[in-house]
């Protein structure tokens, strides 16, 4: 079965013992994470490691990432934030950003085809970062996949492209800086709670930041993705490629997370107590900022409409 798409090609089907360990999992931890960020890395070294072309390294990526949806889904995990393209990504070879392209135009078009699974299963996909960058065919389909989906919040897939971290906060600065011009917002409500409230991911209908930050491939680098959003997060560096990552390593993250959860959420709730402390008796900040938001999602849905 897979949730998102219904290419037979994708489908991932549980053996007995897997099957009794997602249950386990599933109904077992007191603290299952619902939203988990993955770098997916390791795709090339995967296909050179088998003597394959480059290219299809990146497809066997591209389909273990549904694959991965499924299983979230399946465990009760509700929110996934995948790094499908880096902004400096386009310092690679003109082949191989053509190559990255056309997988996910293959992909979006699978995805779109498999629209009545997606309502049915209420899966709300999001297609973050530089859309303007995007190919003209791949942008349409994504505005189309997003405005089709963008009611739902039983599963959510955060899928950036042309994307860093960097770049987001950049752009998170340019709005506050309109909102203070606009009056929407005065420069003393600016704190690290409004910055926070602005991230795109952090803005979604969850609004739950992500519990684990996962890279693969063994590489201990953070590559410039949601820095802010995962400043909370458990961070795993696991020493497999995506391609060949499976089901048991999933399973092995989620324990981790079970053992760790207990100080992350203390460290998480002395966080937040600070903030509200700030907010307490300031009625009018409240509303100044719930405004503000109010016109940043109204801004954004508007750019992307302009797209």
């Amino acid at each position: 079965m897979s949730l998102i798409t219904a290419n037979n090609s994708n489908n991932f089907h549980y053996t007995w013992l897997q099957r009794c360990a997602c249950n386990i999992i599933r109904y077992g931890c007191t603290s299952r994470p619902k939203h988990i960020a993955i770098v997916m890395d390791g795709n090339r070294r995967f296909a050179r490691e088998h003597n394959f072309e480059r290219s299809r390294g990146h497809t066997l990526g591209a389909d273990k990432l549904f694959d991965v949806c499924q299983w979230c889904y399946d465990l009760g995990i509700n929110e996934l934030s995948v790094y499908a393209f880096s902004l400096e990504n386009l310092k690679r070879s003109q082949d191989e950003v053509d190559t990255l392209m056309n997988i996910a135009r293959l992909k979006l078009n699978e995805i779109e085809k498999s629209l009545e699974k997606i309502h049915e299963q209420q899966i709300c996909i999001r297609i973050i970062g530089n859309l303007e960058l995007l190919p003209d065919d791949i942008r349409q389909s994504s505005y189309r996949l997003m405005n089709e989906t963008d009611q739902y919040n039983n599963f959510i897939l955060n899928v950036c492209f042309y994307y860093t971290s960097r770049n987001e906060i950049t752009n998170i600065i340019k709005d506050l800086a309109e909102g203070c011009q606009k009056d929407l917002i005065n420069i003393d409500d600016i704190d690290d709670d409004l910055i926070m409230q602005s991230l795109i991911v952090s803005t979604s209908h969850t609004g739950h930041l992500p519990d684990i930050f996962l890279r693969t491939s063994g590489e201990l680098r953070l590559s410039d993705f949601m820095l802010l959003q995962c400043r909370f997060s458990l961070w795993i560096f696991a020493d497999v490629y995506w391609p060949a990552f499976n089901i048991w390593h999933l399973y092995w993250i989620i324990l981790q997370y079970e053992m760790k959860s207990k100080t992350l959420i203390n460290i998480q709730n002395q966080c937040k107590n600070i903030l509200q402390e700030n907010h307490i008796n300031n009625e009018e900040k409240t509303q100044r900022i719930k405004t503000y938001l109010n016109w940043l999602k109204q801004q954004r849905s508007e750019r992307l409409k302009e797209l």
